[in-house]
């Protein structure tokens, strides 16, 4: 009996991750195509003289879109993600 239920949750804990795996994919295509994102737990705008900063938290990954005159466009990373506070000077 304690194989079977630990079988069980070798398969449940795999299932869970392949699920995660799939939602961030899912999100990442959804993010990349302007569509709304489907787990957003947290929403963050930072303001500058120059425009804003939206930042996104989901499920362990980051969404950040730039709409400011120096920085424009999207970044979708890890939650350790740093959103740009400058533009990187050209070597």
């Amino acid at each position: 009996m304690k194989k079977i239920v630990g079988i069980a949750i070798r398969i449940i804990m795999i299932l869970l991750v392949l699920a995660w795996v799939g939602l961030i994919i899912v999100e990442h295509s959804r993010y990349l195509n302007d569509e709304p994102m489907l787990v957003v737990l947290k929403e963050e705008v930072k303001t500058y003289e120059d425009g804003h900063v939206y930042v996104y938290y989901g499920l362990g990954y980051k969404a950040i879109t730039y709409r400011r005159t120096s920085l424009y466009g999207k970044q979708f990373g890890h939650l350790f993600t740093k959103v740009k506070e400058e533009v990187p000077k050209r070597k």
